[in-house]
């Protein structure tokens, strides 16, 4: 139930980036930098200089325009933030399952049932909590900028 809380108000303090190692072990957490919003260091890739990336459908060869780069970074960012928020919360109801199993092996009456169940569930409701005021946080899902 703690776990839960910490997990979360870490997820709202600092936004960050979850990577997994090339031979998908574990993921570690780094934060982004952020001096003047979630998508700053999208602005300043998009800022830095002309992509590589060449588009299919683009005859003349120029790439994408940097609106359209900095759509896509920005939505990776946002997908990113998204998932690492969703498993956050995974982890905090599996871990809550695991200490109802703990619990309700170890007792005997009803009244300890009802207590380990109970105790269940208001983790996960924390937990949602936590999601929720995450995910507000977070705010929308970028949209992508029209040219002019």
């Amino acid at each position: 139930m703690i776990l839960a809380l910490v997990v979360g108000l870490v997820i709202l303090a600092t936004p960050a980036v979850a990577t997994a190692d090339e031979h998908g072990g574990p993921t570690t957490t780094t934060t982004l930098p952020s001096p003047t919003g979630p998508y700053a260091s999208c602005a300043a890739l998009v800022a830095g200089g002309r992509s590589t990336i060449l588009s299919p459908h683009d005859a003349t060869g120029d790439g994408q325009s940097p609106a359209e780069r900095l759509f896509r970074c920005e939505l990776k960012d946002y997908r990113q933030a998204v998932a690492q928020i969703d498993g956050a919360f995974r982890q905090a109801v599996a871990q809550a399952r695991t200490q109802f199993r703990r619990s309700i092996r170890a007792a005997h009456s009803a009244a300890q049932r009802s207590a380990a169940l109970q105790a269940m569930q208001t983790a996960i409701i924390q937990a949602a909590t936590v999601r929720s005021a995450a995910l507000v946080t977070l705010g929308p899902p970028p949209v992508p900028r029209r040219r002019a």
